[in-house]
């Protein structure tokens, strides 16, 4: 399928560009400007780009190994987990999941398994979803539409083992309560489990290379995305780059990968380009389309504008009286005035009831001078 790719393989034939697919490089020289591949091959480079993303954390446990335990970041991964489904209800029996993990990956894997006609529990050890993030009432709203069509929700609680029966297939899921370290764990009956719990940044080429690195956010980079070697760059999730208002940071969403690269590509071929990006990501999971711009914060104070009843809202995020993010549950109308209102730092109103009101213009907030904003310690 065609849809799920960025450009198809003649594109890069179209472009001048050489695929070589199956090969890594396994060694980056970047005083002598080579870079060593697993074929045995050396090639030399005049500027080089580091994108090599993340791979999926697993669990130190017993059974993360067992077959029908899955992490999801490949099309390959996606395409395993769908069959999986696909054998046992073509069986004539209903999938029991467990999804470990309610971030993104988590949420979407126990949304797709639910639609599929699963029975789906979700376990995590965090308090609710989305915890560091949003505010509790925003995370009220993601479990409540879970927990309507039918999953069963596991918060506070960590997965301690993956158990295999006696064909030596997955059978059950072990838990444990983790605030209450007397209560007798939990054995939950699975066909397979999804392991949702982020990812491990690919930086390990880097750190060997001698690249300045940041143990949270990868490679560290310039405002222009260069990293600390001459002619070297970064992009995408990996790439640890100073934002104006959170610090410095890293993104793991496709949006920044490929605004990043964009703006990488554009220094790399001589241009002089900041890379300045309100983050962004959306999330479809049901029948919602989930988009989140800008900074959440659980700290936040909400504005809802729309009706959360009928799944079709704005929710803006107000910190120390500025906008700083939006999310918007099928109601992405104002998107691109919300994303340029965020990247303005735009200061608002004191009282902030009226912008609940959806006939309340945004756009009036815009400002000639945006406030000053200093950045987040680094």
């Amino acid at each position: 399928d065609g849809g799920v790719f960025v450009q198809l393989p003649p594109w890069y034939v179209d472009q001048r560009v050489t695929l070589a697919q199956g090969i890594t490089v396994t060694a980056l020289d970047t005083a002598a400007k080579t870079a060593t591949l697993s074929d045995g091959n050396t090639v030399s480079y005049g500027k080089t780009l580091y994108a090599t993303g993340g791979r999926p954390r697993t669990l130190d446990i017993t059974g993360m190994n067992l077959p029908s335990v899955f992490v999801l970041r490949t099309l390959d991964d996606a395409t395993a987990i769908r069959q999986a489904l696909e054998a046992i209800t073509a069986a004539g029996a209903t999938p029991n999941v467990v999804v470990v993990g309610s971030g993104f990956i988590g949420l979407e894997g126990a949304a797709n398994a639910l639609f599929k006609g699963a029975q789906v529990t979700l376990v995590d050890p965090v308090a609710r979803a989305w915890v560091g993030m949003v505010p509790p009432g925003v995370s009220s709203y993601i479990q409540t539409q879970f927990s309507r069509r039918g999953a069963t929700l596991y918060y506070d609680h960590a997965v301690s083992g993956f158990i295999a029966g006696p064909d030596g297939k997955l059978s059950a899921t072990r838990i444990a309560n983790i605030q209450d370290t007397n209560a007798q764990p939990i054995e939950i009956a699975c066909d397979l489990a999804i392991v949702g719990v982020g990812i491990q940044l690919n930086s390990e080429l880097a750190d060997a290379a001698g690249l300045a690195t940041d143990p949270r956010h990868g490679v560290v980079v310039d405002d222009h995305l260069r990293a600390s070697a001459a002619d070297v760059y970064a992009a995408g999730d990996v790439a640890a780059y100073p934002d104006p208002v959170a610090g410095r940071m890293h993104f793991e969403h496709w949006d920044n990968a490929i605004a990043s690269a964009q703006t990488a590509a554009a220094n790399l071929t001589g241009g002089d380009e900041i890379y300045r990006h309100v983050p962004y990501f959306f999330s479809d999971q049901f029948d919602l389309a989930i988009n989140m711009l800008g900074y959440p914060s659980a700290m936040a104070t909400l504005v809802v504008r729309g009706d959360v009843t009928k799944d079709a809202f704005t929710t803006l995020f107000a910190e120390g009286g500025i906008l700083r993010a939006a999310m918007m549950v099928n109601d992405d109308a104002q998107m691109d005035l919300l994303r340029e209102l965020i990247a303005a730092n735009t200061r608002l109103p004191a009282d902030l009831a009226p912008l609940g009101d959806p006939t309340f213009d945004l756009a009036t907030l815009k400002q000639a001078d945006a406030p000053a904003n200093a950045p987040a310690g680094e």
